[in-house]
C-alpha cells in the first residue's frame, strides 16, 4: 500500500527544510520511515526523525552534510545522529542497509512502524504495511517477526514506550516478543526463578539507548499520575 496523499503531503510539510532537499539529492539512496511518519499521521509529538539509506558511506556523508558545521555529530553502533539547539534530531541508521525501498518495511517489528516516503528523483513515493492505518487508528500494536539483526529485548522495550501512548498488543503479538527475547537465553545458566529474572534483566539492557532515549518506557503511566492528583 501507499501512504494516502494527504498525509505524504503532510508529513513532507512537518520535515524540516534541510532534510526534504537531503532526501531529493540522495534519491532512491536515501528513505524516511518509521516513527516520524506514524507521529505526524497521529499527531502525536515528533521525538526524532530515522533516516535509512543504500550503506553505511551513504549514512555518514548525508549525516555530515546535514550537520554543515552547524550541528554536532554523534555515532553510535546504531547511528549517526544529527542533533543541536533548535532542531529535532535526525538519526541516519546506519546498523541496516537497504539495496531498494521495498526491503525497508520488513525490518519494522510492528505495524505501525511500517511506512516510510522518499524520493525518486521525479516524484515522492511512499509505501505502508496493508494494516498500518487500522492498527495505527486503534492504537494496537500487531508484531510482525522481523529477520534482522537486533538485540531480542528491543521490542519489548518499545511495548513498554507505547504502552505510555496508550497503545494495547494482543496476546498473540506479546507472546511472540517473548519468543524474540527467550532466542538470547543461554538455557544451561539459567537453574532457577531468580537467574531467568537476571538474564533477562540483562538482554533488555543491551538495547541501544536510541530505542528509548528519554526512558520513558520506565516511568510511570502518565494518565494513572493524572488520576491520583486528582483523587488527593
Amino acid at each position: 500500500m501507499e501512504l494516502l496523499k494527504e498525509d505524504l503531503h503532510w508529513c513532507l510539510r512537518r520535515l524540516p527544510k534541510d532534510v526534504v532537499s537531503l532526501l531529493k539529492k540522495k534519491h532512491s539512496k536515501l528513505f524516511l520511515a518509521g516513527g516520524f511518519i506514524r507521529s505526524c499521521i497521529a499527531n502525536e509529538k515528533v521525538n526524532d526523525i530515522d533516516l535509512f539509506s543504500t550503506d553505511e558511506v551513504v549514512a555518514e556523508l548525508c549525516a555530515t552534510i546535514l550537520a554543515g558545521g552547524k550541528y554536532d555529530i554523534l555515532k553510535t553502533d546504531y547511528a549517526f545522529t544529527v542533533y543541536g539547539k533548535g532542531r529535532v534530531s535526525v538519526q541516519f541508521i546506519h546498523k541496516w542497509s537497504f539495496a531498494k525501498p521495498s526491503d525497508v518495511l520488513p525490518s519494522f517489528d510492528f505495524t505501525i512502524a511500517r511506512a516510510m516516503l522518499w524520493s525518486d528523483g521525479k516524484k515522492w513515493q511512499s509505501l505502508c504495511d496493508e494494516r498500518f492505518y487500522q492498527d495505527l487508528a486503534s492504537k494496537r500494536l500487531t508484531y510482525c517477526s522481523p529477520k534482522r539483526r537486533e538485540e531480542v529485548g528491543g521490542s519489548m522495550l518499545r511495548i513498554l514506550k507505547f504502552y505510555q501512548r496508550g497503545y494495547r498488543i494482543p496476546l498473540d503479538s506479546l507472546g511472540a516478543v517473548i519468543a524474540r527475547i527467550m532466542t538470547g537465553v543461554d538455557f544451561k545458566k539459567a537453574t532457577s526463578e531468580e537467574d531467568w529474572a537476571f538474564i533477562l534483566s540483562g538482554l533488555l539492557r543491551e538495547v541501544d539507548p536510541a530505542i528509548d532515549p528519554n526512558h520513558s518506557a520506565h516511568l510511570p503511566d502518565a494518565t494513572n499520575i493524572d488520576k491520583e492528583d486528582e483523587n488527593k
